[in-house]
């Protein structure tokens, strides 16, 4: 595979999506810091991902230890983490979910989308921030 598209094994899928479990993801552009998360199972699902730190640089959580062994994650430098975008009509109140990042092994080609408990991330955060 070429250095921008890159597939990934979801076990157990992403929420809404359990039956998909292979994505492949797709630079939108040379100039746009976001990719197209697309099921290989169904060539109409697709997603708008972009790094959160982009947006909110001050976004953290731990990773828990059993998702760092279910993704065979060794080193900080095998994880990627993305935020799925949303934007309407209005590209104005675009959102970004914090609440539920894309985990992705780069060394494995193993994802997850993680669902993080006691925080007060929203799964419709404001993109453009005043």
């Amino acid at each position: 595979m070429s250095a921008d598209l890159t597939k990934y094994n979801f076990e157990a899928g992403i929420p809404g999506f359990e039956q998909l479990r292979h994505f492949v993801f797709e630079d939108v552009g040379d100039e746009l810091p976001m990719k197209l998360m697309k099921a290989e199972e169904d060539p109409n699902i697709s997603l708008l991902v972009v790094s959160p730190f982009l947006f909110y640089p001050e976004y953290e959580w731990e990773l828990a230890e059993s998702v760092k062994q279910e993704l065979d994650i060794r080193e900080q430098g095998d994880v990627e983490i993305w935020s799925i975008i949303t934007i309407p009509t209005d590209p104005s109140k675009a959102t970004i979910n914090l609440l539920a990042p894309i985990l992705l092994n780069t060394r494995m080609q193993r994802g997850k989308q993680l669902i993080l408990h006691d925080h007060a991330y929203s799964t419709r955060a404001p993109l453009a921030r005043p």
